[in-house]
């Protein structure tokens, strides 16, 4: 969405509707919808969360960041986006075991207060009991 200057602010990255290439484990735990990408975070992996979240009308979507390399600054405008794409079909985004680098940047961002961080997949699927 372009600002002022024309070009697409950081908290404002599209999830464009796209085939989805990327790296990413999924399954269900309920009305939870549980994916693990590897490498980068990127919008490959959001268009995914959100689609599925919205054709099986998931409460909640954990990304388990065990297996995730780096976020960049695009990911994290990235995150910021599905957050309010979910919100939108009422469904919580939750990140779970993200690595130590990865915690770093979400702590550096100011991600962490923003959206529910938990230390392992498990405590973050604990956190969704009935929703």
């Amino acid at each position: 969405m372009p600002r002022g200057n024309g070009r697409a602010g950081p908290f404002l990255a599209p999830c464009r509707a796209r085939a989805y290439t990327g790296a990413v484990k999924e399954r269900s735990e309920g009305t939870t919808l549980v994916f693990v990408p590897s490498g980068d975070l990127g919008e490959a992996e959001c268009a995914r969360v959100e689609a599925l979240a919205a054709e099986r009308k998931a409460k909640a979507a954990v990304l388990d960041l065990s297996e995730a390399t780096y976020l960049s600054s695009q990911g994290v405008g990235i995150l910021l986006a599905l957050q309010s794409r979910l919100a939108a079909l009422k469904c919580l985004l939750i990140l779970a075991a993200p690595t130590p680098l990865v915690r770093r940047i979400l702590h550096q961002a100011g991600l962490a207060g923003l959206l529910p961080v938990h230390p392992t997949l498990e405590a973050a699927l604990a956190s969704t009991s009935g929703r």
